[in-house]
């Protein structure tokens, strides 16, 4: 479905999505900047300082839409970086109805924590990057030196979305990650997927979006494949067949 833009940044807003949160139309808003450099990211491009958004004219789009969408999803970039940012525009979207939904590496917990007590998050999809049990194999997955404080702080985002499920202050709780041949072994994606029993999803990564070109996209059999091994219910997310449950 195309939906109109007007003359808006079409860089930083996707206007129809239904895989970014399965079961829902969302609109999705990418802000700029990020604290990680992935080596798989797609959306390098934005990695930098963040230019002002014209907000009334993102609001005046995300309206124009609002009869064909029930959900709002930030994503990035980091989109927990600019929380002020965030939480306005989560306020004015919650006005008109919508859901919300946040895209997160997990890094900055605290602004989950003030989105959920605000009543202003319904969605919460977080990227695990790799097993949590080893910072200096995350560090290298996000490009940085040294991960330990990011992996306490992405557990206790994880343990906040937990809790915040449990108590029924959102809709909906996520982790995923992003699969590429080689990148993970069974050994630690069984370990990631098993580690907080919460929803989970294998995504497929594609290569040819990426900032490194020697990354090799794997087959939705092959994800399937590594899926089946974790002996647990969970969902893979393929370019062949979209959302699948996998027993």
């Amino acid at each position: 479905m195309q939906l109109n833009l007007d003359n808006f940044d079409k860089s930083i807003v996707v206007p129809f999505s239904t895989i970014d949160w399965p079961g829902k139309a969302s609109m999705v808003v990418f802000l700029r900047g990020c604290n990680f450099k992935c080596c798989y990211c797609q959306n390098y491009k934005i990695w930098g300082a963040a230019p002002p958004i014209d907000v009334d004219g993102l609001l005046r789009e995300i309206r124009r839409n609002r009869d064909y969408i029930n959900a709002l999803i930030f994503s990035g970039g980091e989109p927990t970086l600019r929380p002020n940012l965030l939480q306005s525009l989560a306020e004015e979207a919650k006005k008109d109805g919508l859901l919300i939904g946040i895209e997160t590496n997990g890094a900055f917990p605290e602004v989950l924590d003030t989105l959920i007590d605000a009543q202003l998050l319904d969605g919460l999809f977080i990227d695990l990057k790799a097993p949590l049990s080893d910072p200096q194999k995350y560090a290298r997955i996000i490009g940085i030196g040294n991960a330990n404080a990011y992996v306490e702080k992405i557990k206790k985002a994880i343990n906040i979305g937990c809790a915040a499920l449990a108590a029924h202050k959102i809709l909906e709780f996520e982790l995923r990650t992003t699969l590429f041949k080689g990148l993970l072994s069974q050994n630690e994606i069984t370990e990631m997927v098993n580690q907080f029993g919460v929803r989970y999803a294998l995504q497929q990564g594609r290569a040819e979006m990426c900032l490194r070109r020697d990354l090799t996209t794997l087959t939705r059999d092959e994800i399937a494949e590594l899926a089946a091994e974790c002996r647990r219910p969970l969902r893979i997310r393929t370019r062949e067949k979209g959302d699948e449950d996998i027993c």
